[in-house]
């Protein structure tokens, strides 16, 4: 009876996943057990769902999320709760004190993200263990390459704390005038949800920003301006996109067409889709209008019993084809369009997924005049990874983002929108006209079994 009652109450939190575990429950004492009092019984059952508000109190603390932590806050103070939760309910209660200062702290959008200096303390919070501990130590050693100034920053590996609000807690004793990291996605997101107030230079990216806040990471639908501005170089208006059947890619085309009529050559651009769902020649042939062609053929053929010359005739009517193609795929999209005779129509190439360097060297021979936006390090021919990715790797993205995390600190123009920073192994950044940071893809020219860069484009600001 006991042991039901204890199941009934953990299950109003937890539903019947905890089922399973009665299976590791000892079912053989119960019998001879001296039955406890009512009272007693029901105290034992009163501290489990005590329990159990507060192991969602600290659930949500670990993510950040005030609101939560407060209304199970309220939930426990009208409680009579056992000593021994006290220290647990006061850590909550500091959590909800620090995070209401935070609120009311009064913030300027034009001076709350402030770069340090050479007398600022500088916190950098990495993986320095666990899953991403190789990423974490790279990042760390190309920050360390390139640290503009004597005083050197201090180092905390954020992979140690599952609850992040404890790692603000150490880091808040260093009194920090910047901090850079963290690096994983989760664990950004679980730190912005502190609304720590001081400036913080993100290495990864997140949906929204604080205005002390700032991000440096590689994103693809940020690369899209470079593809955005070369396309607005042209009077373009008819654009043909050609994407993969994959997720990726179809976030790339959606991006392309939220852009609309700020393409080519303005309101009267015209935007066609076509996704490959089994082969690219099928498709191109569908979207050029060749099948209709073959099928005309083949009427009059059947109408005049006889068999005819004939040369399938394609839509001329398109400007410029871009493609969210893997590799393979994309490098065939040049021949084809050559063969129904649109060799005037621009071949603009954004992967997906960017290639190896090695891949892209290799496939140079197959390419035909192809524009094709890609960060430097998956076109200059470096060295392969040693087998031991424990391995300091200086030429790797990981590396060159803490080297670019680095410079950055100690450029002034980066607190400007609209402006070009320089160029990276990583790509060319820039700060956007609502000042957050971009990496931008190189323009490339693959033709004659050579890769060369645009030198007469630079990018375009809105």
């Amino acid at each position: 009876m006991r042991q039901r009652l204890r199941q009934q109450a953990l299950k109003r939190c937890f539903g019947v996943a905890l089922n399973v575990i009665a299976l590791y429950v000892p079912a053989a004492s119960l019998a001879d057990t001296v039955p406890l009092p009512p009272s007693a019984l029901q105290e034992q059952i009163e501290q489990i769902d005590q329990e159990i508000v507060l192991l969602r109190a600290e659930l949500a603390e670990g993510n950040g999320e005030r609101a939560e932590v407060e209304r199970y806050l309220r939930q426990l103070r009208a409680m009579t709760l056992p000593a021994a939760f006290t220290e647990r309910v006061q850590r909550l209660e500091r959590f909800l004190a620090q995070s209401e200062r935070i609120e009311l702290q009064p913030s300027n959008a034009e001076t709350v993200f402030k770069l340090p200096d050479t007398s600022s303390t500088v916190v950098v919070l990495l993986p320095l263990s666990g899953d991403f501990a190789v990423a974490g130590e790279r990042v760390l050693a190309g920050l360390r390459a390139q640290w503009p100034f004597s005083k050197p920053f201090e180092v905390l590996d954020s992979a140690l704390y599952d609850n992040l609000f404890e790692l603000w807690e150490l880091v808040k004793l260093y009194a920090p005038d910047f901090i850079i990291g963290p690096l994983t996605r989760d664990q950004a997101q679980a730190w912005q949800a502190l609304k720590t107030g001081i400036p913080t230079l993100y290495l990864n990216q997140l949906d929204v920003y604080e205005a002390y806040e700032k991000a440096l990471s590689p994103s693809k639908s940020d690369g899209l301006r470079q593809l955005h501005s070369f396309v607005n170089s042209y009077a373009l208006q008819h654009i043909l996109l050609l994407s993969e059947n994959s997720q990726a890619a179809k976030n790339l085309q959606q991006k392309i067409q939220q852009a609309g009529s700020s393409l080519g050559s303005g309101a009267d651009v015209w935007l066609e889709t076509e996704v490959v769902e089994q082969s690219l020649d099928q498709s191109v042939r569908r979207v050029l209008n060749v099948r209709s062609s073959e099928g005309r053929k083949n009427w009059l053929q059947a109408t005049l019993q006889t068999e005819l010359e004939f040369e399938p005739r394609a839509r001329q009517d398109i400007d410029a084809v871009i493609s969210f193609l893997p590799l393979e795929a994309a490098m065939q999209v040049q021949p084809m369009l050559a063969f129904y005779h649109l060799n005037e129509a621009l071949n603009l190439w954004y992967p997906p997924g960017f290639p190896s360097a090695s891949d892209l060297l290799a496939s140079l021979p197959f390419w035909q005049q192809t524009y094709a936006f890609l960060p430097p390090n998956s076109v200059h021919n470096t060295p392969s990874a040693p087998a031991d990715h424990n391995q300091d790797d200086k030429t790797g993205l990981l590396y060159a983002l803490g080297e670019l995390a680095a410079k950055l600190v100690n450029q002034p123009e980066a607190l400007k929108p609209a402006q070009w920073l320089g160029e990276s192994p990583i790509g060319d950044l820039i700060t956007t006209a609502d000042g957050q940071l971009a990496l931008l893809p190189k323009v490339y020219w693959l033709d004659d079994k050579s890769v060369q860069p645009i030198t007469g484009y630079r990018f375009q600001f809105e």
